[in-house]
């Protein structure tokens, strides 16, 4: 989805009008305002901005802000309402799921003993160069870790509209928080003189959207520590969905701890895009595309996942420490992996109904991953001031999406459209994440003669029928499909 606001119409003014392959010196007005993507479907990642196309009426209520005594205290687009607390967390009430989502964005600052392949809490250091250490008989939790939203004396919060408009609304949560400089490894404590860390939540809603979206940005001024980011769910489950690789995975929300094991379980797990947890009514869904961390952690009130948002250390690796008893590679110092200055992480919060396959969470959460590149298809300007036409949609009528998925139910996943690897013909892959079978069309506008089934090295294995500019095609659950087609 593609929407305007805040356009004005300066008055004409001379001016070099520069094109990548022409310039001239023309009198043009100029156009000032905002251009919003978002909810672009899989697949689609160039989108063109052509000039008085499109709809201007809402997709759904306006995006409203309010509170009391000047105070931004919430925002709410009819579908979705977000609750600003004065300790720097917010809460998510989903008007039609009737979920609410208490304490979100809730910040967690821990010591970091390890080193850049393993976190570990201080306390348990293997001496330098014995290179293993006795095996650890219960799984060591951090030793000095600290929440921003009960860390009064040592933070500082603010509130501020960045942008505001029937369309969207973006308010900025404003962090300061002072952290321990750095560990020390021979006390196995954290430093006593501090350091401030800025942490930037931009909270966004859009008009006809019940995603609550976030970027946030972390200057990193700390040493030997990791950051993370917890969301309460309240959702009772024993198992999460993660995203992976082609799939979505369910594992245990808790592992136990092998006391014999060579490295022993962690709690924390990766992930690619997406978690959820779920019960029989519906779930949450939080989606954070390249971010690859997560803890889950089980409780009275529901189920909280954990990202994490930073993790900073100053050693390649180390003889070992609480999470792990030996070495895992070249044991020297890597400064650079205090990775001081600012970070970037998107995240997005949505609660469901049903059934994640039934509310196709997993096109969302690949929707929400798209980079999308914008192009303009502003016409060219002559030397006499004139301009080309404006582009029209060309002579076969192609499409701004080359490749389309036709067909009911879940869908699944464009995992690439790319030149084949011998150079003959177009591969496109498909994976289906859930557990229901996909059957349907691929069409497409691109030249279409040929078209084979394919394993993932690009083997002809099939030869489906071609009609009508596609072909028909059928997914298994958890499953991959390639096809070369010319």
């Amino acid at each position: 989805m593609i929407q305007t606001s805040g356009l004005q119409i300066t008055t004409k003014s001379w001016d070099l009008h520069v094109h990548d392959d022409r310039v001239a010196n023309v009198e043009l007005p100029r156009i000032i305002g905002r251009i919003h993507v978002h909810r672009l479907p899989p697949g689609l990642s160039v989108a063109h901005i052509l000039p008085g196309r499109g709809t201007t009426s809402l997709p759904g209520e306006p995006v409203n802000i309010g509170g009391e005594f000047g105070r931004t205290d919430w925002m709410d687009n009819g579908l979705v309402r977000v609750l600003f607390r004065a300790d720097g967390r917010f809460d998510i009430m989903d008007h039609g799921t009737g979920r609410h989502i208490l304490g979100a964005g809730r910040l967690e600052d821990s010591e970091d003993a390890g080193d850049s392949y393993d976190w570990s809490a201080g306390g348990h250091p293997v001496p330098q160069a014995d290179g293993r250490g006795s095996k650890m008989p219960e799984r060591v939790l951090a030793t000095d870790s600290r929440f921003a939203d009960t860390d009064e004396a040592n933070r500082e919060i603010y509130l501020t509209i960045e942008q505001q408009d029937d369309w969207t609304a973006t308010v900025r949560l404003h962090i300061a928080w002072a952290l321990p400089a750095r560990f020390d490894n021979a006390t196995q404590k954290r430093s006593e003189d501090v350091e401030w860390n800025t942490i930037d939540h931009y909270i966004t809603l859009r008009s006809g959207h019940a995603l609550v979206e976030v970027e946030t940005w972390v200057n990193n001024t700390s040493e030997d520590h990791r950051l993370r980011m917890h969301v309460p769910t309240g959702v009772n489950a024993k198992n999460v969905l993660a995203g992976g690789a082609f799939d979505v995975i369910e594992r245990p929300a808790n592992w136990p701890h092998h006391s014999g094991w060579e490295q022993p379980h962690v709690p924390t797990h990766h992930f690619s895009d997406l978690l959820m947890t779920e019960e029989n009514s519906g779930g949450v869904a939080l989606f954070c595309p390249g971010s690859n961390e997560y803890e889950a952690m089980t409780g009275e009130d529901g189920t909280t996942l954990a990202v994490t948002l930073l993790r900073a250390t100053g050693h390649l690796s180390r003889d070992g420490f609480a999470s792990r008893r030996n070495r895992a590679g070249p044991v020297f110092e890597a400064p650079g992996a205090q990775c001081k200055g600012a970070h970037c992480t998107r995240w997005a919060i949505m609660a469901y109904e049903d059934s994640w396959t039934e509310a196709r969470i997993h096109q969302i959460a690949e929707t929400y991953a798209c980079q999308a590149s914008l192009i303009s298809a502003l016409p060219k300007p002559q030397l006499d001031g004139e301009f080309d036409e404006v582009c029209t949609d060309g002579a076969r009528g192609q499409r701004l999406q080359p490749i389309r998925l036709v067909g009911t139910g879940p869908m699944p996943i464009i995992a690439c459209l790319k030149p084949a690897a011998d150079g003959n013909g177009t591969v496109i892959r498909l994976y289906n994440p859930t557990d229901e079978v996909w059957e349907g069309r691929i069409e497409t506008d691109l030249p279409l003669f040929n078209v084979r089934g394919c394993d993932l090295l690009e083997n002809e294995t099939t030869k489906p029928r071609i009609s009508k500019s596609g072909w028909p095609a059928k997914l298994n659950g958890k499953t991959i499909a390639t096809w070369r087609f010319n």
